[in-house]
Parts: C-alpha cells; sequence; structure tokens
C-alpha cells in the first residue's frame, strides 16, 4: 500500500490554476511558458501580479513587484540604508511584512529601486484549492498596497523635506518687521 500523496502533473496544476483564475474573474493578462518554466501574468483588481513556477518544484509563486519611479526618493531610500536607520528600516520592514507573505528588495546595481511581494503555493498537491489561491492573492495585494501607502507617504515626506531644503532663502517675514 503506498503512503504517497499523489501530485498533480505540471499541465493539471498549470490548468487548475488556469481554471480557478477564470472562475475568480482575475484577468489573464499573458500566459507563458518556457523550457518546462510556465507562469501567468493577471490583473488582479489594478494591480499586476505574477503566478511563477520554475521547472523541476512543485510549487509556484504568486508575486507583486513595486519599483520606485522618483530618483529622488530612491536616492534618499538608499540613504537610510546607508546610515542604518533602525526606526526607517523597522517601519519600512513592518509595512512590508505580513504572517502570510514574504519581501525582498529589488537591487539596481548597489541601489534599492523597489520591492516584491511574494506568496509561495502548491498547486501540484491534491489540497491546492480556489480558496487557497484566491487567500494567496489577497494577501500579496494587500501587504503590497500597505507598502505602496507606506512609499507614497514617504515621496510625499520627502518631497516637502525637498521643497523646504532647495527653496528660496527667506527672512522673517513682515511681523517682525
Amino acid at each position: 500500500m503506498s503512503t504517497g500523496v499523489r501530485l498533480r502533473s505540471d499541465e493539471e496544476a498549470k490548468e487548475t490554476i488556469r481554471q480557478y483564475l477564470l472562475s475568480m474573474d482575475v484577468e489573464i493578462v499573458k500566459e507563458m511558458e518556457e523550457k518546462g518554466n510556465w507562469g501567468f501574468w493577471i490583473r488582479f483588481g489594478e494591480f499586476p501580479l505574477l503566478i511563477d513556477h520554475r521547472k523541476g518544484t512543485h510549487y509556484c509563486i504568486v508575486a507583486f513587484q513595486i519599483t520606485i519611479p522618483d530618483e529622488h526618493a530612491i536616492g534618499h531610500l538608499n540613504e537610510f540604508y546607508e546610515n542604518n536607520d533602525a526606526k526607517f528600516i523597522f517601519e519600512l520592514t513592518r509595512a512590508f511584512t505580513s504572517a502570510l507573505t514574504a519581501y525582498s528588495r529589488i537591487m539596481e546595481g548597489n541601489r534599492v529601486v523597489g520591492f516584491t511581494i511574494t506568496k509561495y503555493i502548491y498547486p501540484y498537491h491534491p489540497e491546492f484549492t480556489m480558496r487557497v489561491l484566491d487567500m494567496a492573492l489577497q494577501a500579496v495585494i494587500s501587504t503590497g498596497a500597505v507598502g505602496i501607502a507606506f512609499l507614497r507617504w514617504m515621496v510625499s515626506e520627502l518631497q516637502v523635506e525637498h521643497e523646504e531644503k532647495t527653496g528660496p532663502e527667506t527672512g522673517p517675514g513682515p511681523m517682525f518687521e
């Protein structure tokens, strides 16, 4: 008697994810397949997500990538890292961390230019259901939304600080004349 669990094949796992996404009315933007690797670019609400499978594994990664377009903000973000600003790093980690997801930094050279929120799913296993997929998508998106809100707050704070520092020097106003 075999005690092992029968896993789905690559095609069954891929088709299971495709059918669940369609059943959930999630837009599949693009399907990819190359050399045994496969995945889906999807739109969940207004956010693009990647469901990525690497050949030889029995899991997929749901990934939400956030990049910072503002060069000034990127520079300032990296100053926090260079200065080992514990308070900022704590707040950033708190914004990008949840009990269900992980995050990593996106590096360009030696600079942080964004973040990726990830969650592993196991579509090869019989316990994988549409509910499990939905929870993974929602976990990645909700954590990413909090991270985006934090970054937007940081950029607006930096913009104010940047404007104040580069503005014209003015002396005391008319009250002191």
